[in-house]
Formats: structure tokens, sequence, C-alpha cells
């Protein structure tokens, strides 16, 4: 046994090292530019100065990442998957950030889907009904998503199932499900995020976060991630060091750029 996991241990480092490095990226079609910004809303936040950087991102997580259809779904459609990917590219707008290097697949379902629950209830047991998701994050290898849930996001609901499993993604390329994606510098992040994951885990109705994001600090990072990009003037109100704090890490300012907007549509 520890032979056969020593030559696994092998195959696998061998592989990491000979691996085909990354498509270069490309300009995203110019037909799609246009599109992506009705598919994606928030990508309408996305400075000029970081415009090419987040189409590039967007352009690599389309030809590197494989798109499955599942529960009944046909195909995945370009506007499918152009969405998918422009939510996902939202979150890596910073200089070094990856395009989800661990990822392989994004498998899409029409609508919530039924998985067997594997955690033990609090009697030690593992129920046998399975339970409904939206999204479920593989550690780095595949995202499942619910379409639906992807349309709702898109019309300003306050779950978006994309930036919610895409975060976790992140969390486990540093830790693994901590709530700390990988940073040069944790001492701010550390005392922000626990400071607020303890206030959501002591009043479990708060005005903005989903009170799932008690559960642990990797939904807490997912939940945060949501309503950074769903709710962002109200998690600005209610949080303002929180909101701070991920604009910083997704380079990205909602607020600022949602007032400049009304400033810009206002009578002369």
């Amino acid at each position: 046994m520890i032979g056969l996991l020593v030559v696994a241990g092998l195959v696998l480092a061998l592989w990491r090292l000979f691996r085909p490095a990354p498509l270069a990226a490309q300009p995203l079609p110019e037909h799609w530019q246009a599109r992506l910004a009705e598919l994606v809303p928030p990508s309408a936040w996305v400075p000029p100065g970081l415009r090419a950087l987040y189409e590039s991102r967007v352009e690599t997580f389309l030809k590197t990442k494989r798109f499955v259809p599942c529960g009944g779904l046909e195909q995945v459609g370009d506007e499918q998957r152009l969405a998918i990917a422009g939510y996902a590219g939202l979150l890596l707008l910073r200089p070094d950030a990856q395009v989800f290097p661990e990822l392989r697949s994004v498998l899409l379902y029409p609508d919530a889907f039924l998985v067997p629950q594997t955690e033990p209830d609090e009697m030690g047991l593992v129920p046998d009904d399975p339970e409904e998701r939206l999204g479920e994050s593989w550690a780095g290898e595949r995202v499942l998503l619910s379409w639906t849930d992807v349309e709702a996001a898109q019309l300003g609901d306050s779950v978006n199932v994309v930036v919610h499993e895409f975060a976790h993604q992140l969390d486990d390329e540093h830790h693994g499900g901590d709530g700390a994606p990988r940073l040069q510098d944790y001492g701010r992040w550390s005392e922000i995020m626990q400071k607020e994951y303890a206030r959501l885990q002591r009043h479990r109705r708060p005005p903005v976060l989903d009170p799932y994001g008690a559960e642990s600090p990797g939904e807490f990072f997912g939940v945060v991630t949501e309503a950074f990009f769903q709710r962002p003037q109200e998690l600005q109100r209610h949080h303002a060091e929180l909101y701070a704090l991920l604009a910083d890490y997704y380079r990205l300012d909602p607020v600022a750029a949602l007032q400049g907007a009304v400033a810009e549509g206002a009578p002369s």
C-alpha cells in the first residue's frame, strides 16, 4: 500500500511538472464584448484600466474549462458559457490571479439538483434523503451550477451561485475551505473576517448577509462575496470594513461605479 501511494505521488508530481501550459490569453471576440455587458451586469463596474485584463480572464476561462450539460440539459449554449465565465472572471482582477488552475469542468444543471448527503446529523447518522443544491464546488476539480439560479442573479437576486462557488475555488487554492484565499498579508483579512463572522454567528438575521454564512468560515467567504456583487450598497452601509476589504481584494468598487452611473444619467 505504501509503495502504491509513493508511485501515485510521483505520477501526480510529474503530471504537475510537465502538464501543458495554459493557453495564451486572447482578446474576447468583439461581438461577445457587448453581449457580456448584458449577460453579466456587474461587469460594468470593471474600471477601464482593468477591462482588457478582465476580458482576457474570461477568454482564458472559456478556452480552458469544459462545460458539461447535466440533469436533462441537452447542451450548454454559448451565452450560458459566457455568462458563467463572465461572473467567474470578476473574481480574477488581481494581477497575480490565475484562472482557477485546478478546475477542469463546469457541470450545468437546468435547475436545482439533488446530491447524496455525506455529513452525519446530530445523532451521528447520515440521512438517506438527498439534499437539494443550487451549486457545489469540488476542490480544484469541478463546479456544479443551477442555470435557473444563474439567471436569477442576472436579474438582481441576492443569491449569486456562480460567484459563491468560485469564491470556494479561490479558497481551495490556499488552505482549502478556511475562508482565506491566497494573500501576501493575512493580518487585515483575518481581523475583519473573524470579527464579521463572529457577528453573523451572534445575529442569525442580519440585514444583508445570508445566515448560511455562519456555517463555516468557507461559507462565510462565499456569502460575503455574493453580497459584494449582488447587494454592494447595503453591504457598504451595514458592513463598511468588510466592503472595503473585498473591494481591495477584488479590485472593484461597485458602489462608486453605481454612483458614477447615476451621475452620468442625471440631467444637466
